[in-house]
């Protein structure tokens, strides 16, 4: 049980970060670091799960014990009312998200009102909207809120925080900045606003700009993936990776369509002619019958003409070149790359995985600095390097797992010392491996510990591992993890963007098209790397060294350790399950060799 006098600690801090909506998330900080990260849906099983983060909520206080702060991304109680509603059993957002918008006739006499009289409609929904808004954000849900939280943790009401949305997407971006930044903010919505500009200088945030989510982009995206047979809230980067294949003339007609509804006005900020809550009946009325790569396109496109232009506009108004960049929207790789490509942009920081789980991290980075200022301590933000803060797995741990699934009995099974010059072999021999080793990497790109890796130079592969094991759709690529002294080798980068995260994309070489052609895009040939720093994953980084022995290529081809509609793997149980589901033929778990009999 996790004690209530937490305040005797005077020269250390902990602090509990909490993200309970849409892929719901844990984070702990020690001391201004960060040493856990974990979203729920690793345990649960349950991709990007939607609700209350319990059972990772229930690991952190068996082992962390003591907190200082707990701090709850979100002031407002809406989701924590939704969930109270369905007995705060975690859920998909799809199911969610069809609640919200069915195809019924109730939103097809709403779409007749659209067309006949948008006004009017406006109106309607604008009421609708405030006495939801006013019953859902009221005083009393909000106490209900944080008496449900401490009861959770033994905690006095006092030592909870709940954090605006979007400043905990702010505050995220702390422990890797440069004084006087630019931070933007960009999402679907949160706590009614769905994008900020501010100012970080001095440890303080200066806010400039905050725009309501009724002009929020994020919703034309989430309803746009619906309207295409595709997940909201979940499939949206297949939105993106579709849309290279599109013609430019039929990109830009879609985006001239989406520009008459959302715009930025006078003093740079997006403006909306209707709310956009309710996108999908502008999609009924004017795409109905509109190609889908033509429509993919098209927003990608439109996306990233506004977001650029709001960004030089700030830019230009502050005189600041240095920016940073979280929300859900920033996790558009494309978008990303579009953005460094500005010159208006001097230095960029993108927040790794930057959609609602990161903002556990500026949760905890905001408990921090309250907890400095009130025991007069310096506020000294650790950089977060690698990305390993989840479950770790000894191989004592692995060795119980074989034993107790009695897995000698059914496949081949070696213990080696050295198991990463093993997989670089087989690599090397074409053949497919998927890794399992030491801590888990947090947030949504597989960075080699919890990976499927091939080799990238044969483009066979792209087909094999869709059809053995990720079912992925066929216009969408794979990502490659390249060595840090290889990485210009195969990428163009004339700013010197760092890239360890997968969250961004560059042109690639003529080299990079020829020997990484398996993890490129095959259409417009970008790559988002994973560039490998030895210091940060030594045993990864000497996997792919010794890869580049055997074939001279400084790179592999790496996707995420699942299966289709699957979280990544976290324990060696998850990892057996989806070996022995698919058409993986080696697993290396551990130090372990896991092969299936020919």
């Amino acid at each position: 049980m996790i004690s209530n006098n937490n305040f005797s600690r005077k020269k250390e801090c902990r602090v509990l970060g909490i993200h309970y909506g849409h892929n719901a998330t844990v984070g702990v900080l020690e001391d201004g670091k960060m040493v856990f990260v974990q979203s729920e849906e690793r345990i649960n099983r349950m991709k990007n799960s939607y609700g209350i983060p319990i059972e990772t909520i229930n690991y952190v206080k068996d082992k962390y014990k003591n907190f200082d702060y707990i701090v709850i991304n979100g002031e407002k109680p809406y989701l924590f009312d939704a969930f109270k509603k369905h007995n705060f059993v975690s859920i998909r957002p799809i199911d969610n998200f069809n609640k919200s918008r069915p195809l019924n006739l109730k939103n097809f006499l709403k779409f007749l009102l659209f067309l006949k009289n948008r006004k009017i409609f406006n109106t309607l929904y604008f009421i609708n909207q405030k006495i939801y808004l006013k019953r859902t954000g009221s005083q009393k849900l909000y106490k209900e809120m944080i008496l449900y939280f401490s009861k959770i943790f033994n905690f006095l009401p006092s030592q909870i925080i709940t954090l605006n949305h979007h400043l905990a997407h702010s505050f995220s971006t702390f422990f890797n900045l440069k004084d006087n930044t630019l931070i933007f903010t960009l999402d679907g919505g949160g706590d009614d606003i769905c994008a900020t500009v501010s100012i970080y200088h001095n440890n303080q945030l200066k806010l400039l700009s905050s725009i309501n989510d009724n002009n929020s982009i994020g919703l034309l995206w989430a309803t746009l993936a619906g309207f295409m047979g595709m997940k909201p809230l979940e499939d949206e980067y297949k939105v993106m990776g579709l849309a290279p294949y599109a013609k430019i003339d039929k990109a830009r007609q879609v985006a001239d369509l989406f520009s008459q509804i959302l715009f930025l006005d006078k003093e740079g900020n997006f403006r909306s002619k209707f709310s956009l809550a309710p996108s999908h009946l502008f999609y009924w009325q004017k795409f109905l019958y509109e190609r889908f790569d033509n429509l993919a396109a098209g927003i990608q496109l439109f996306t990233e003409e506004i977001i650029c232009n709001w960004i030089k506009y700030w830019i230009n108004k502050t005189a600041i070149h240095d920016i940073a960049l979280a929300g859900g929207l920033f996790m558009n790789v494309k978008l990303n790359q579009k953005i460094s490509e500005l010159k208006e942009v001097e230095n960029i920081f993108i927040m790794p995985s930057a959609g609602d789980e990161s903002s556990v991290f500026g949760c905890c980075f905001y408990g921090y600095k309250k907890y400095c200022e009130e025991n007069n301590l310096p506020f000294n933000p650790q950089p977060f390097t690698h990305l390993y803060l989840g479950f770790d797995y000894s191989n004592e741990d692995i060795k119980k797992t074989i034993e107790d699934l009695k897995l000698n009995s059914k496949y081949k099974v070696k213990f080696y010392e050295d198991i990463e010059k093993e997989v670089a072999n087989l690599l090397a021999q074409n053949e497919i491996v998927a890794r399992f080793s030491g801590a888990m990497e947090f947030g949504a790109r597989a960075l080699g510990n919890r990976s499927i890796l091939s080799n990238p130079s044969n483009y066979d592969n792209v087909r094999i591992i869709n059809e053995m094991i990720k079912q992925r759709d066929f216009w969408m690529p794979f990502a490659c993890s390249i060595l840090e002294e290889d990485q210009y080798e195969y990428i163009e980068n004339p700013k010197n963007i760092y890239a360890p995260y997968m969250i961004i994309t560059f042109n690639t070489t003529e080299k990079g098209k020829k020997e990484l052609k398996a993890g490129i895009h095959p259409y417009d040939f970008t790559i988002r790397p994973q560039v490998v720093r030895k210091e940060w994953n030594p045993k990864y980084h000497y996997l792919i060294s010794e890869f580049k022995k055997l074939t001279g290529i400084g790179g592999v081809l790496n996707t995420f350790f699942n299966l289709h509609g699957e979280p990544l793997v976290c324990s060696p149980e998850d990892a057996i399950s989806t070996f022995e589901r698919s058409g993986l033929k080696h697993l290396a778990l551990g130090n372990y060799l896991i092969s299936k009999n020919e």
